[in-house]
C-alpha cells in the first residue's frame, strides 16, 4: 500500500536530481566564498535553508500527481497573479524594482512562483488540444496566458525577470507547429514592440543597453560590472586562482558577485575547468529533461517538462552571455547557483514537477 502512495527511489531520475543537487552545492560553496564577513555573512546558510524548502516542494511535486495540478492550474495561475498586483500598488522598491514581499528576515519574489503556475496552465491548454497543429485561437490564448504575468512583472519594473516568461511562448509555438508566416509575423511584432518598449524603460535600463552596444562608453558606471566580470574570468585561466583566492571577488571589485555574476567568481577561482563543470551540469540536466519529455505518457506532461526545461536553459544562456558581455546586463540570476532563495526554491519545485511527470510513467504499470 505504501509503495502506491510514495515514489520508489529507484524510479526517480537520478541524473536530473543529481545535477540539480550538484549545482545547488556549488552555489552554496561560492556564495560562502563571496560573502564571508561583513553584512553579507550568513547568506550561504540562508541559501541552504531555501534549498531545503525547495527540496520539500520537490518531494511534494513528485508525490502529488501532476495531472491533478493541471486540472486546477487556472486557479493556481490566478492566485499567483494576485501578489504581482499587490506589489504594483503596495510594494516597496528594492534595487529600483518592486519585486519582493518580505516575511520577517526573509523576502520572496512572487514572479518566480508565477512562472511555475503559468507553465502548468499552458501545459493544461496543450493537453486539451487534440490536433497536432494548434488553431489560431489556441495561440491567442497562449499569448494571453503568458502575456499577463509578463506585463505585471515588466511594470515592477523588472525587465530581466519578465523576459524569463518568454520561453513558454517559444516552446509553445514550436510545440504547436506554428507555420513559417506566423514566425515572420512574430519577428515583425517583436521589432515593433522593442522600439516602443524603449520609451517605457527606466534610465538605468537604457544605460545597460547603451553600454552593451558601446562597452567603453561608461566603464566606471553602467559598464563597470561587465568590465570587472571579464577581468575576473580572464584572470582565472585554465584552473583558476584557488578557492577564496580571487582578487576581483575577495577584494569586492566585482559587484553583485554572489547573485548575477557568480559564474565570473567561479571562473576566477576555479578557472575554465570550473566553468565547464557548471555548464556541463546544466547541459546534462537540460538534455536529460528532453529525454524525459520524449517518453512522457501524455501531452500535458510533455509540454510541462519542455516548458520548465526551456525556462532553465534560457536563464543559464542569458546569465552566461551577460557575464562576458555578449548580452546586456539584465539581472537574470544563474539558476540554483546564484544567491536567491525564491529562485532556488521554485527551481527545485520545477525539478520536482519534471521528476513527477517521469515517475507517473510507472504509476499503476
Amino acid at each position: 500500500m505504501i509503495s502506491r502512495v510514495l515514489p520508489v527511489p529507484r524510479r526517480l531520475d537520478l541524473v536530473v536530481l543529481g545535477c540539480a543537487m550538484g549545482l545547488a552545492s556549488v552555489g552554496v560553496l561560492f556564495i560562502a566564498s563571496t560573502t564571508g564577513g561583513g553584512r553579507l555573512q550568513g547568506l550561504a546558510t540562508r541559501q541552504a535553508i531555501w534549498i531545503a524548502v525547495g527540496l520539500l516542494g520537490a518531494v511534494a511535486a513528485v508525490v502529488f500527481d501532476y495531472r491533478r495540478l493541471l486540472k486546477v492550474s487556472f486557479a493556481l495561475y490566478v492566485a499567483s497573479l494576485l501578489p504581482l498586483l499587490y506589489l504594483l500598488v503596495f510594494g516597496h522598491r528594492i534595487a529600483n524594482v518592486r519585486s519582493w514581499i518580505r516575511f520577517g528576515g526573509f523576502q520572496f519574489q512572487p514572479a518566480e512562483l508565477a512562472k511555475i503556475t503559468t507553465a502548468l496552465l499552458v501545459a493544461y491548454l496543450f493537453e486539451n488540444e487534440d490536433d497536432a497543429r494548434l488553431r489560431l485561437s489556441t495561440f491567442v490564448k497562449l499569448g494571453v496566458i503568458v502575456g499577463v504575468p509578463f506585463v505585471l512583472v515588466f511594470a515592477q519594473p523588472d525587465l530581466g525577470l519578465a523576459l524569463t516568461f518568454l520561453p513558454l511562448l517559444i516552446v509553445g509555438f514550436f510545440f504547436g507547429r506554428l507555420p513559417a508566416k506566423g514566425w515572420i509575423g512574430i519577428a515583425i511584432a517583436v521589432a515593433v514592440l522593442a522600439g516602443a518598449a524603449w520609451l517605457f524603460l527606466k534610465d538605468y535600463q537604457k544605460h545597460r543597453i547603451e553600454t552593451f552596444l558601446n562597452p567603453d562608453s561608461d566603464v566606471l558606471k553602467s559598464g563597470y560590472q561587465v568590465r570587472q566580470s571579464k577581468i575576473a574570468v580572464g584572470s582565472g585561466g585554465f584552473s583558476g586562482k584557488g578557492f577564496r583566492a580571487g582578487t576581483q571577488s575577495q577584494l569586492r571589485f566585482l559587484p553583485v558577485q554572489h547573485t548575477d555574476f557568480i559564474l565570473a567568481v567561479i571562473g576566477e577561482e576555479w578557472g575554465f575547468l570550473g566553468i565547464i563543470l557548471v555548464l556541463g551540469l546544466f547541459a546534462a540536466l537540460v538534455l536529460r529533461c528532453l529525454t524525459l519529455a520524449r517518453v512522457a505518457r501524455d501531452r500535458g506532461g510533455v509540454f510541462l517538462i519542455l516548458a520548465l526545461a526551456g525556462m532553465l536553459f534560457f536563464s543559464v544562456t542569458i546569465n552566461a552571455s551577460m557575464m562576458i558581455g555578449l548580452l546586456p546586463t539584465t539581472g537574470i540570476p544563474l539558476p540554483l547557483v546564484s544567491y536567491g532563495g525564491s529562485s532556488a526554491a521554485t527551481t527545485f519545485l520545477a525539478i520536482g514537477l519534471i521528476l513527477g511527470v517521469d515517475y507517473r510513467r510507472f504509476a499503476n504499470a
